[in-house]
């Protein structure tokens, strides 16, 4: 496998791993995919470092229990540590972009591209004004990269304090790193599941396909901005899945991948969504349910209409890999979550003051 006119890539297997097959079927004018891309990165020593120490562990933990003995499902791309390049994430339709994400990350036939390791944790509240309510919060920091729109942000960290939209970035560290291994999903040339059946209307041609995205990182989504995060990204897929932050960091465990994949196996029929959200209460109270103080797993959904979102948020396994559910559009959202310490409020207004 090739990135375009980038350098060869080799994988190496730290499983034993099922045969690759074909990962998009056909079932009357039907296309579905099966094909599961897992990216995991505990080396960090070229850049945005320190170094992880279980993030392919976790990546494999999911292989393994997606791709046990009968399962639908089929490992397509495995990349890990330096072999995992920023280039994976990014769209090349977009006029600006380098990229090959239609090869790698958002490979057509894809059902769920799951990468763990680090993300940069920037919470746009650099200026340290105290508030009662949203609407005072009006003046971001000039150069750090903070606008509109704010929030008068709280947790059982943080006291309330004016907190302003920054961009979310994944981050990698591969030998051929073309964005210093900055993968902004927010407002940089990545569009995640821009398929046949989604069509063009993301301006990133029909070259992805990926119907779910999991972003194993930290501070993946800061409260209350999920749909500003990962609108830009979404081009197609039927959700994005990821850690919200309300303080503290997430933890790089090496279970979370395998807990979401026993979730499938336990109920092939139950809801993906709700599957996420369950993974935190099954990691151990002692790892604080994959947190490092204040968080929750989260489940966003976007498309065209709210039904339409609604029908996503409510997707069972088998529905997950059924390419007409893919979005046509991202001015809808719906946003789920299930945290590890008790919500005031079952809203945003769980970290907000409006």
């Amino acid at each position: 496998m090739t990135h375009g006119c980038l350098p060869f890539r080799f994988k190496y297997w730290a499983l034993c791993l099922p045969s690759l097959v074909l990962l998009t079927t056909l079932s009357g004018c039907v296309r579905t995919s099966n094909g599961l891309v897992v990216e995991s990165v505990n080396n960090y020593s070229l850049r945005n470092g320190p170094s992880l120490t279980n993030s392919v562990a976790n990546g494999d933990g999911f292989i393994r229990g997606m791709t046990v003995q009968g399962s639908p499902w089929s490992l397509t791309t495995r990349w890990t540590d330096l072999n995992v390049w920023d280039t994976d994430f990014l769209d090349p339709d977009l006029k600006t972009a380098v990229g090959d994400d239609g090869a790698n990350f958002d490979k057509p036939g894809t059902a769920i591209s799951y990468f763990t390791g680090h993300g940069f944790c920037t919470d746009g509240c650099s200026t340290q004004q105290a508030c009662t309510t949203t609407s005072a919060c009006t003046t971001p920091a000039a150069g750090a990269g903070e606008r509109l729109p704010a929030s008068c942000r709280f947790s059982p960290l943080d006291r309330p304090r004016c907190c302003y939209m920054t961009d979310r970035m994944a981050a990698t560290s591969g030998q051929f790193d073309a964005k210093n291994g900055v993968v902004n999903y927010s407002s940089g040339s990545v569009r995640w599941g821009e398929s046949q059946d989604a069509g063009t209307w993301a301006q990133a041609g029909t070259n992805g396909g990926t119907n779910l995205v999991i972003l194993d990182i930290s501070c993946g989504i800061l409260p209350t901005f999920w749909y500003q995060a990962l609108r830009n990204a979404a081009a197609g897929v039927h959700m994005i899945g990821t850690l919200l932050i309300a303080g503290g960091d997430t933890a790089n465990v090496s279970d979370r991948g395998g807990a979401f994949a026993k979730m499938w196996a336990a109920n092939p029929q139950g809801s993906v969504s709700q599957a996420w959200l369950d993974t935190m209460t099954v990691l151990p109270v002692s790892e604080g349910r994959g947190i490092n103080g204040a968080g929750c797993n989260i489940m966003v959904a976007m498309d065209q209409s709210l039904d339409s979102v609604n029908q996503k948020m409510n997707e069972s396994w088998v529905d997950l890999r059924n390419d007409s559910n893919d979005a046509r559009g991202n001015s809808w959202y719906s946003a789920r979550w299930q945290c590890n310490y008790a919500l005031p409020s079952t809203t945003q207004s769980a970290w907000e003051k409006p």
